[in-house]
């Protein structure tokens, strides 16, 4: 029978791959252009082949900034988790994530969103939760089953079912907090922000925080 080695990752080896300064930069880089696409659109219009690469970005920010919203929230609680002195950059990932992820709320239904949303805020919250007792003596091995992969896929599932029956609620709450979120002059400011603070941890990481060895 044909396994699929990537089921079977725990979450700590994928949370590994963004525990590095160069892959936490790139993720603000690429977040911050996707949120400033209209503007940068506009500025090089002029300019044949960037033009045409930004007008792009603009028609697929939509779509593709709520995945990349819900990974800049994740990767956002990793620097929280393990460099609590970079609370800009965590909050900061955690704020465009959440404004990328907010400009879909038009275009789906909102309670798939929330759902899916919450879904995998609590599963790496639980993870979060669950790790550090994975080298227990008495309940580590059922502990390591449960942070591998397909098990976090199944807990994000029924968190994802629950809440898409439970948030009918807070549609209205969310819908408001969006249309802020999701508005031009807002998002495009978060994503200048977050190119700035991308750039800057290429040349001097220690200006926010960064720049010392991830635990």
């Amino acid at each position: 029978m044909l396994q699929l080695e990537i089921f079977d990752l725990t979450l700590a080896e994928i949370v590994a791959f963004f525990q590095d300064d160069i892959v936490v930069a790139w993720v603000l880089i690429g977040s911050g252009v996707l949120a400033a696409a209209w503007l940068l659109e506009n500025i090089t219009d002029p300019i044949p082949l960037l033009g045409t690469i930004f007008d792009g970005l603009v028609a697929l920010s939509t779509y593709l900034g709520f995945f990349v919203g819900i990974l800049d929230m994740c990767v956002g609680y990793v620097v929280w988790a393990a460099n609590p002195d970079a609370i800009i950059v965590a909050g900061l990932l955690i704020l465009i994530g959440f404004a990328l992820s907010m400009r879909l709320l038009s275009k789906f239904p909102i309670a798939l969103l929330l759902s899916l949303g919450l879904a995998l805020f609590g599963t790496f919250t639980l993870y979060g939760f669950l790790a550090p007792h994975a080298g227990d003596p008495f309940i580590g091995e059922y502990i390591t089953q449960i942070i591998s992969l397909k098990w976090m896929a199944v807990i994000a599932f029924v968190i994802f079912a629950v809440v898409y029956l439970l948030s009918g609620l807070l549609i209205k709450l969310i819908q408001l907090i969006g249309k802020v979120f999701a508005a031009t002059p807002v998002i495009v400011l978060i994503g200048l922000a977050a190119l700035g603070v991308g750039i800057i941890i290429f040349f001097n990481p220690a200006l926010v925080g960064l720049g010392i060895p991830w635990p």
